[in-house]
């Protein structure tokens, strides 16, 4: 009795998937990386045992201040006059503007001082320092 043996088939397993997977990844990746905002001041916040993370983002205008006294609306690098006229502008086109100020825990309190002064001459009476929670 001879016995027939069955030719054993390549076992093989189908990369394809995978190399979608990779693909769908690297793309994701890639533009998650494009989200994320490089052109930020580097600011080192100071931390703070009451500091709170807010429920409410809206109506925000984003003021950096780093210890060489540079003032910067987002991104962009402004002078004292400039912000002035720029936090004018934003208070006509919102009478609720809140000012997040983000300033440096190096920058002495005097130039604090000014970006109050400054908020205040155009009516701006509502800032909001950040801070870390501690």
């Amino acid at each position: 009795m001879k016995l027939k043996q069955t030719e054993e088939a390549d076992v093989s397993i189908d990369m394809s998937p995978m190399i979608d997977m990779v693909f769908l990844l690297l793309i994701f990746f890639i533009v998650a990386s494009a989200m994320v905002d490089l052109d930020k001041p580097d600011i080192s916040l100071p931390a703070a045992s009451a500091a709170k993370v807010p429920d409410d983002i809206s109506g925000r205008l984003n003021v950096s201040v780093n210890p060489d006294e540079q003032f910067f609306v987002g991104a962009a690098p402004v002078t004292l006059d400039q912000l002035k006229e720029r936090v004018g502008k934003e208070l006509e086109l919102n009478p609720d503007l809140r000012v997040f100020v983000r300033s440096d825990e190096e920058v002495p309190f005097r130039i604090n001082k000014k970006l109050m002064a400054a908020c205040a001459e155009v009516g701006a009476i509502n800032l909001i320092y950040a801070a870390f929670e501690d």
